[in-house]
């Protein structure tokens, strides 16, 4: 009898169990159904620049990192609509992606656009177009280039045989009325040219970057000569840009570059290449130069 009973109330605690769940299963399916979200859609981030200040407004933004009340809820790729689990009035913060030394794999925010802000009044099922504008941070941009002036500040480095020069050819001008051009034969094999300038070595890991608008039909290298305090120098390579028949723009990350050595009182960027047997007219183009940091 004891044994029956025992089994009999087993099963009555067994059912139980499985109804709380059942229960507790549909609560939680309600709850979240009533979750309805808002949607937000970007079509595109727009930079605006001061020329005098800036320089040309060329950007290649590809991503959105987007923050609601100062937390991030996603990083998408442009043009976006997404859902957004809230409603009512909230501030929408919106940085500008790149692709970092132009490689899709390695994206993040750019750190010299400033983000946009807006506050939102979110509605559910609603579709909330916002139209993000970014600007450079002030007095981040240390050497700027777009050939436009009358003379510009790269110059022939020792050993090369070659540099650029400007080119008002409409075909080859990528904006404005100048662009720079160098050429590559079997009589002028080896382009090394250099920024005039030489710039302070920035704090340690503080963000460098190198903008850069390029059309080239050969590859073509951009790093960092730093000097020493003892007075010698070191050519540092930092990134190989493949060929692109198109005018193209990239963001490269010099700021390993900057770190790589110690004593190192300032730097000159450089562009460099070779003579490819493989290619019978090599041409590098290249226009809007703007190295950023913080001093």
């Amino acid at each position: 009898m004891d044994f029956k009973f025992t089994l009999l109330w087993r099963l009555i605690g067994t059912l139980t169990g499985f109804l709380c769940l059942v229960v507790i299963i549909s609560l939680a399916s309600c709850k979240k159904n009533d979750l309805v979200p808002s949607y937000i859609h970007i079509d595109k981030i727009t930079l605006t620049s001061t020329y005098e200040t800036d320089g040309s407004n060329s950007s290649k933004i590809c991503d959105a990192w987007v923050y609601i009340d100062g937390n991030l809820i996603g990083i998408y790729e442009l043009p976006v609509t997404f859902p957004v689990l809230a409603t009512g009035s909230h501030e929408i913060m919106v940085r500008a992606g790149v692709k970092l030394n132009g490689i899709a794999m390695s994206r993040g925010y750019y750190p010299f656009y400033q983000a946009y802000t807006s506050t939102v009044n979110l509605e559910a099922e609603h579709v909330d177009t916002i139209h993000p504008t970014v600007t450079y941070y002030a007095n981040k941009i240390q050497w700027k280039e777009d050939f436009e002036e009358g003379g510009f500040t790269l110059v022939k480095y020792t050993g090369s045989d070659t540099a650029f020069i400007k080119t008002a050819v409409p075909a080859e001008v990528y904006e404005g009325s100048f662009s720079a051009v160098a050429k590559l034969s079997d009589s002028y094999k080896y382009l090394l040219t250099v920024s005039t300038s030489d710039f302070s070595i920035p704090q340690t890991l503080t963000p460098v970057f190198l903008e850069l608008n390029y059309k080239t039909n050969t590859p073509f290298v951009v790093g960092m000569i730093g000097q020493f305090q003892t007075g010698g120098t070191e050519l540092v390579r930092t990134l190989i840009i493949n060929a692109n028949n198109e005018w193209n723009k990239i963001y490269i990350n010099l700021t390993a570059t900057a770190n790589y050595t110690v004593n190192v009182q300032s730097f000159k960027v450089f562009f460099e290449a070779n003579k490819l047997d493989s290619i019978a007219e090599p041409k590098v183009f290249i226009d809007n130069i703007k190295l950023l940091y913080s001093n």
